[in-house]
């Protein structure tokens, strides 16, 4: 019998953001991070298990390369040791990419987590379990560390944890209690978030970051459910040019900012000066994140359009879900 199941899964803004892994295999991190979901970027993942000789996963209708085969392999073994299905399975995922391909815009946290919601509904754990976020959360790890964030949705934090079973992300704030919009300018650069997380436990000042957003988690935490949008803003602004100084401490000296990402922020501190509200914010590549109110995001991005870049608008988006196909 085949079964199948479609799950739609949001990208997301890392907040404060995680940067290697102490445990490779489980995908566990040094400390806890946070992250808010995009609204307007998802990918959608159809999960089929039945008759096939082995497991097959595409990716924007071409066949995914030996890497991803390994992260989806991950997840499918938690899936299928937890039902104890051992059919094979037919996966296939579809990304709304922007026209410019940027690093950094976090598709997949959205591809890990829409695989995992679609393999955990197709296989019956949803009947066994429940819909349970956090299970999901931990499955969706074993992809990406940043898709068991994108699982619980809005504004999440990823407890590290110290095994499989406590590290997974909860929604800890809503939109309700911080209402921001931001815009996304996609930047490219080809280099593998793996080799950067891996650069940089090589920095001098790892120990030092470790500490630091561990602590910054609290401070975010506190001032989203506060709805202290400035100290929100400043907080993220700060840990984006700390995890890039960490990397760029690695012993390769990786740097993973772009001419564009350094234009960009000069331009956001120029605007700044001049009285608008607005931040800047980027992860594990150039790709920039502009975080502002809702008042003025048009304004915002009006400025950028018209400095040439293609700037993606957003509002805090919600978690996984599975949708009809």
């Amino acid at each position: 019998m085949v079964v199948q199941a479609t799950a739609k899964g949001h990208t997301m803004q890392a907040l404060v953001k995680y940067h290697g892994l102490r445990d490779w295999d489980l995908r566990l991190p040094y400390h806890d991070s946070m992250s808010v979901n995009t609204d307007c970027l998802y990918t959608l993942a159809t999960v089929e298990f039945g008759d096939l000789d082995r497991d097959t996963v595409f990716v924007d209708g071409k066949e995914a390369d030996r890497r991803t085969y390994e992260r989806v392999g991950a997840v499918l073994s938690a899936i299928r040791r937890l039902s104890g299905l051992t059919e094979a399975a037919m996966v296939r995922t579809r990304n709304n990419l922007p026209k410019g391909r940027g690093k950094g815009l976090g598709f997949s946290a959205a591809a890990g987590a829409s695989i995992a919601a679609a393999a955990y509904e197709a296989s019956g754990l949803t009947r066994k379990f429940g819909w349970d976020t956090k299970l999901l959360s931990r499955i969706a790890r074993l992809f990406a560390g940043s898709s068991s964030r994108s699982v619980p949705g809005e504004y999440a934090r990823w407890y590290s944890g110290t095994s499989d079973e406590d590290s997974y992300a909860v929604r800890v704030a809503s939109r309700k209690d911080l209402d921001i919009a931001f815009g996304i300018i996609p930047i490219p650069l080809e280099i593998s978030t793996e080799e950067v997380h891996r650069e940089a436990e090589s920095s001098s000042f790892f120990e030092a970051r470790i500490a630091s957003a561990q602590r910054r988690c609290d401070e975010v935490e506190r001032a989203i459910k506060d709805g202290d949008y400035k100290r929100f803003f400043e907080l993220v602004e700060l840990d984006s040019l700390e995890l890039h100084s960490v990397t760029m401490t690695g012993k390769s000296r990786t740097i993973i900012m772009t001419e564009d990402t350094v234009r960009i922020m000069r331009k956001v501190i120029d605007l700044r000066k001049k009285g608008t509200l607005v931040y800047y914010s980027f992860q594990t590549g150039p790709t920039v994140y502009l975080n502002t109110l809702p008042e003025y995001i048009d304004e915002v991005a009006e400025v950028f359009r018209n400095l040439g870049y293609e700037v993606i608008t957003s509002r805090v988006g919600g978690g996984v879900e599975l949708v009809q196909k």
